[in-house]
Formats: C-alpha cells, sequence, structure tokens
C-alpha cells in the first residue's frame, strides 16, 4: 500500500496555489473553454468527364490538349503514361492538331524522353514513331534545336537505359530529318565519345580498356548504342556522297588529282593534261572556265582562269555555314595541318567533314578495336551464328568504314598505324567464313563483311603506292593481302585464277557467282574495284577489269547489276579517255590487250539491247549513252569497230528475214529518250551506211515516233 505521506502530497497538489511571477502572462483558468479554430480551403477539379467540352476537341475521354498536357507533368507514374496514351488517341482523332498546335506538343512531350520510368520514355517513343514520319521536315526544323538538347541530356544521364533509350529517339530523328540533325554534330558526336570512348591506357597497363561508363552498359545496350552511332555518322558524312549517286567514288569531289593530272599546282598555276595527238580536241577542258585555255589560241592566261575559277568557287560559298562553324567548335587538339583546314571551314564543307571524320576516328578507335578482339574470336573457333558477337563485328566494320570513308576517299597514308593494326587484325581470319555453310543471313552478313574488309585493303594499298618512303616490312605484308583481296574479289565476281601446267601464265577459269551476292553487294563493291584498280598492280588491275565485264555479261538480263555494271565500265573509259584531268593510278586502258577486251566488250552492246528489247530499260539506256560516249568522246573503235556497230544497231529497227519478210527490232518499244539516244550514237558514227539508213527509215514509217525524235531522224538521215 502507498505511504500516507504520499496521498497527503497528492492531495496537496489539486488545491496548490499558482504563484505569480512578474513578467509573466497569467495561466488560464483550469475551466475556460479554447475558442480558437483553423481552417484550410478544398479545391476540387473539374470532372472532365461530365464537363461540357462539344466547342473542344477531346480523346475518347474527353480530355482536351490542355488537359492533358497538364497530366504529363504530374509526379504519378501512371498518370504520365496515361497522359502519353491519351496524346496519341487524341492525335489519332484530330491530326489536324499536329499542324495547329505542333509547339505545345513538342514542348511538353519532349521532357519525358529523360523520365525516371521506362515505361513513359517506352509510350513517348512509340508516340513519336506513329506521328512524326507525318510531320512534313520544314515545320519540324524549328524543334530540332530543343530535340537535340533533350536527347543530349538523355544521352549523357546517370541511368543505362535512359542512356539506352536516348539513342532510339535520336535514330527516328536520324531517319526523319537527316540534314538538320546533322548540323549539330559538336553537341551529338562528344556524347557518343562519352559512351563508346576508353581509357586511355597507362605506363603500368598498356592494354586497351573499356571505360567505366562503357562496361556498365549490357551487350545489347552497346550494340543499340553502336549501331545509332552509325547512322548518325552516316547522315553526317553523307554530304561527302554527291544525291546518293553509285559512282560518289569516281566524283571529282572525292578523288584527288596528282602528278600530271592536278589541276592547280603548289604556285596556283593551272596544269591540264596536254595528251599526245594531234587532234586539237583533245585539248578541250569542258571543266575548265575557258575550255581551250591551255593553248592560249586567244590570249587567255591559264593561271588567270585558275584564279577566277578560284574566286568564282569562294564566292559561291561565301554564306554563312552552321554546319561547319559547330564543326570548329568540336575539334580540338588537331594537328597544323588540320587547322589549315578548319580555317576555311566555312567556304569549304568537305574538309570540315574530313576532319572531324579523322577526330572520330581516332576518339572511337580504342572502342572499336577491343570490341572487334572480343569478338571476332569466333572466326578462329569456325562457330558462328545470328548472334550478337557477328553483329557487333557487322557494326564495328560498318563504323569503320563510315569514317574512313570521308577521312581517307583517296587512299589511307602509310602513317595512320592504328586502321593498319586493325587490318591485320582482320586478315587473319579473312576471308571470313569462307568455309561456311548455313543460315542465309549468316552468309550474306559474311559476305558484306569480307568486302568492307577489301575496302580497307584498297585503301591502305593505294595509301603505300603514293607513299615513296614504305617501310618495306609493311610494304611486304600489304602484297600479300592485296594477292588474297584480288583473289576474293575475283572469285566474288565469277573468275578464278589457275595455273597452267604447260607453262607459268597465270589464267582465269570462270565459277559461280554466289547466290547471296545481290545488287546492294555489287553496289559495295565497285568502290572496292575502283580503288583497287588504282592501287595495285597494272596486271591486277586487268584482271580486276576484265572480271567486271565477265560479270556484266553474266549477270541476270532482268536485273538492276546489268546497269550498274555497264555505266561503271563506262565510267572507266570517260575517264581514260577524259579531256579533264582524272588520276586512274596505276590503271592504263591504252594497252593492246586491255583496249582489245574492252572493245570486244563494247561490240556486243547492240546485241544485248535487242535481246534485252523492253524487259530491262535502264540497262538498255545504259547500253545506247555507252556507245554513245564511246564515238562521241573516244578513239577506242577504230573504221572497222564502227562498222560492225553499224551492223549490229540494224537489227535494232529492222531486218529482211527470208521466209519471214521484215522483222522489227525494239526501236519501236522504246520511250522518247531512249530512241533519241539510240538516233545520237548513229549521228556520231564515222560514216552512216547505206543499210542502215535504209532499216531507220523503215522503222520510222511504221512508228509515230515523238515530235523531237522526228526532227532528229531529219537531221541525221536528212529526210
Amino acid at each position: 500500500m502507498p505511504k500516507t505521506s504520499k496521498k497527503k502530497q497528492r492531495k496537496a497538489e489539486d488545491f496548490k496555489k499558482v504563484k505569480l511571477k512578474i513578467g509573466k502572462k497569467k495561466a488560464p483558468p483550469t475551466n475556460a473553454t479554447d475558442t480558437s479554430f483553423t481552417s484550410k480551403s478544398i479545391v476540387l477539379a473539374d470532372q472532365s468527364i461530365t464537363a461540357d467540352k462539344s466547342s473542344q476537341l477531346t480523346n475518347s475521354r474527353n480530355l482536351t490538349l490542355k488537359d492533358i498536357l497538364s497530366q504529363l507533368r504530374h509526379y504519378s507514374v501512371v498518370t504520365r503514361k496515361e497522359a502519353v496514351v491519351g496524346m496519341a488517341d487524341l492525335l489519332s482523332l484530330h491530326s489536324e492538331l499536329l499542324a495547329t498546335e505542333l509547339g505545345p506538343i513538342v514542348e511538353g512531350t519532349i521532357r519525358l524522353v529523360v523520365d525516371d520510368e521506362p515505361v513513359v520514355r517506352k509510350n513517348l517513343l512509340q508516340l513519336y514513331n506513329k506521328f512524326l514520319p507525318n510531320i512534313p521536315a520544314r515545320d519540324l526544323a524549328p524543334f530540332v534545336p530543343l530535340l537535340v538538347i533533350f536527347i543530349c541530356s538523355a544521352m549523357t544521364h546517370i541511368l543505362d537505359d535512359i542512356r539506352a533509350d536516348a539513342v532510339k529517339f535520336l535514330d527516328l530523328l536520324v531517319e526523319l530529318i537527316p540534314a538538320y540533325v546533322a548540323q549539330f554534330s559538336s553537341k551529338i558526336l562528344p556524347n557518343f565519345y562519352s559512351l563508346l570512348e576508353t581509357n586511355t591506357p597507362s605506363s603500368e597497363n598498356k592494354h586497351t580498356q573499356i571505360n567505366s561508363r562503357t562496361t556498365l552498359l549490357t551487350q545489347g545496350s552497346r550494340l543499340v548504342i553502336m549501331r545509332s552511332c552509325h547512322n548518325y555518322l552516316a547522315a553526317y558524312t553523307k554530304y561527302l556522297k554527291e544525291n546518293s549517286d553509285p559512282f560518289w567514288f569516281m566524283s571529282r569531289g572525292n578523288m584527288s588529282v596528282s602528278g600530271k593530272f592536278a589541276l592547280v599546282d603548289g604556285n596556283n598555276e593551272c596544269k591540264y593534261p596536254l595528251r599526245n595527238c594531234t587532234d586539237g580536241s583533245l585539248y578541250f577542258h569542258p571543266h575548265a572556265p575557258l575550255p581551250y585555255g591551255a593553248l592560249n589560241l586567244f590570249g587567255e592566261s591559264s593561271t588567270a582562269n585558275a584564279n577566277n575559277n578560284n574566286s568564282n568557287s569562294n564566292s559561291n560559298s561565301n554564306k554563312p555555314d552552321n554546319k561547319g562553324s559547330a564543326l570548329i567548335e568540336s575539334n580540338k587538339g588537331i594537328n597544323k595541318e588540320d587547322a589549315g583546314i578548319l580555317s576555311i571551314a566555312t567556304t569549304n564543307s568537305r574538309a570540315v567533314i574530313r576532319v572531324t571524320s579523322k577526330e572520330a576516328l581516332s576518339r572511337l578507335f580504342p572502342f572499336l578495336q577491343a570490341t572487334w578482339v572480343e569478338s571476332a574470336a569466333m572466326f578462329g573457333t569456325g562457330q558462328i551464328a545470328t548472334d550478337r558477337p557477328l553483329e557487333m563485328c557487322t557494326f564495328v566494320i560498318q563504323i569503320l568504314q563510315t569514317l574512313w570513308r570521308a577521312a581517307y576517299s583517296d587512299g589511307i597514308p602509310p602513317s595512320d598505324k592504328s586502321l593498319i593494326g586493325f587490318l591485320r587484325q582482320c586478315m587473319v581470319y579473312f576471308p571470313f567464313g569462307e568455309s561456311y555453310i548455313g543460315q542465309n543471313d549468316v552468309e550474306e552478313a559474311l559476305l558484306s563483311l569480307n568486302i568492307k574488309t577489301c575496302e580497307l585493303v584498297a585503301l591502305v594499298q593505294l595509301g603505300l603506292a603514293k607513299d615513296a618512303k614504305v617501310d618495306p616490312a609493311i610494304y611486304s605484308e600489304m602484297t600479300k593481302w592485296t594477292k588474297r583481296t584480288v583473289k576474293f574479289l575475283l572469285q566474288t565476281l565469277g573468275l578464278k585464277a589457275k595455273k597452267q601446267t604447260t607453262a607459268s601464265k597465270l589464267q582465269m577459269q570462270q565459277v559461280a557467282v554466289s547466290i547471296h551476292f545481290k545488287y546492294d553487294n555489287f553496289v559495295e563493291l565497285l568502290p572496292v574495284v575502283w580503288q583497287m584498280m588504282r592501287g595495285t598492280s597494272q596486271k591486277d588491275a586487268e584482271w580486276l577489269l576484265m572480271a567486271v565485264i565477265h560479270y556484266a555479261d553474266v549477270c541476270q538480263s532482268s536485273s538492276a547489276s546489268k546497269a550498274l555494271c555497264i555505266r561503271f565500265l563506262a565510267k572507266i573509259i570517260e575517264a581514260q579517255w577524259s579531256r579533264a584531268p582524272v588520276d586512274l593510278g596505276t590503271l592504263d586502258l591504252s594497252g593492246a590487250q586491255l583496249k582489245e577486251t574492252i572493245s570486244s566488250w563494247a561490240l556486243e552492246l547492240p546485241k544485248l539491247m535487242w535481246q534485252l528489247r523492253n524487259r530491262n530499260l535502264d540497262a538498255s539506256t545504259a547500253a545506247a549513252e555507252t556507245l554513245r560516249l564511246i564515238h562521241q568522246r573516244t578513239r577506242l573503235l577504230d573504221a572497222k569497230a564502227a562498222a560492225t556497230v553499224q551492223a549490229s544497231l540494224v537489227t535494232l529497227f529492222c531486218v529482211e528475214v527470208p521466209g519471214k519478210g521484215t522483222v522489227y527490232g525494239p526501236f519501236n518499244q522504246y520511250p522518247a529518250d531512249l530512241q533519241r539516244t539510240v538516233l545520237e550514237v548513229i549521228s556520231y558514227s564515222p560514216q552512216l551506211s547505206q543499210k542502215l539508213s535504209q532499216a531507220v527509215r523503215s522503222c520510222i514509217a511504221e512508228c509515230t515516233p515523238s515530235d523531237q525524235v522526228k526532227v532528229l531522224v531529219e537531221e541525221i538521215m536528212g529526210f
């Protein structure tokens, strides 16, 4: 029981008198009632489902664009996701909003590129994939800077999945508006460098290691970033190709001229090629400011012509080039030679792209080489499948190909030890998958991989051919690589080298062309053949040219490769007999045997046109244009060969067949443009035969040619 003293103390507390103190507030009485209160306002949002929005554009959930844009900033993941889905629903029902409200839509949705939740970014990417292709490029162009800013921010995000998704958004922009996105290379390329660069090897560890950020990425994410990097670099360097011309590698901008073929030397004096021929027409240079300026017939000054040409080119290029100025900002620490090129960046975008490509090659090469070493081991084991290692090797070669084409379009110098070292690693397994027989997609990938490796060999060989001081070890090594490459190219085009038992002379035998060698592969192979012919020996160049002629004969008549092959041979013929300066390297078509081979091929073109009739008009047009070129600008055919061509051209119009009467050729089935081309071939012939003239008369009488064809016939035939 408690003590009695404690009970008394507790009873005294109830009646204890509180003493007042000076400066203290008097305590309220114990029986006082507290009448103070607080209040808070409650805001109830309008229920959009029941609200009357008949005068506004809404989606299926009765949400307007304003409602959706406000939900895009909501803290809830579910709300943001539903807002993106609602935006897609709204734009599907009212597509006109893309034209009238494009600004708020882009500004409201692009912020979700850096959203932490993968489901939100996935829905946003689906939204963009569905609706951005419907927007004209000119309307989307003003928002490119904003799009690039958020995408670059996502590419440098701390989270791996956000960085991996960022390149997907970039791929979409590159696909839709590549020219606009390429202008921001100074902001985009450094992000790829940070994602794919490797650590600089230290003195203690000389082996190249992938940086910490790259190691955090999974192999799938690395593959996605490499694919995106290749797509952007391809769009950025596309300016070097002229309107997607399949013969871009033979254009004047992508092929330097050297020696006696130089247009302007170091003293800015024009140097035109003066061939040893008494015919004055060979001194005609259609690309020069004054075609006959080299002869100085009318008091022209070749130096003045060259200066005028340079001034005209500069005056046409003095407009500000944002691409060039942006590139200057991104290129730090370049050598003096490249700095000199960048000083004229605003007037020469090609030079800027080449310098930037060199920097990109040096920054990305360690990572690409490390990835190649990691993935190429499968070629040694023979266990090749369509898995990620093969894809990794493919994208490594594709990225390097894009960069070496832009940086070294006219040959890789021996001073570039990195590419030569990489080529040494590739040639260990070349040709890749030579004995592989299996899946079609794997064989196609291996064929493309081999062709790209051949291009690297061709450019290195071309660079060695132009360098007088070459390391003997590299030269000996390169000779072996060149032989293997030429052998592969010949076999790809349907020829195989063999040695006769009675003599040591090298002969060729026909082999079957791979069924996987398609038009795209042939387009990819043409620059390899051209570069190899310019850099290798004359003998190898002749064999390669004969292989192209052979493939022109054996490829399917209805295929697009037929026309492409004819035009490629026509380009080579034009380059050999061109009045303009062209550097053919070691290739020389003036040899008796090679000239006879080309002449024999040209004599078969009328027969090919008769066989094709109107089934492959592209190839027929290429054949007719080649004959016109040969008659108009070359001395390839002598009088006897020209008469043979005329006799063959008769079959295109009409011939008299005993027992069948008059048999008309395909001329009446040709379109008007092709008819004019055929007639122009006849007009450039040295002499018109009576048989051909009669065939043209009979054919024209049976058809209803266009007015232009009638006028041309009257001018040529005189009737």
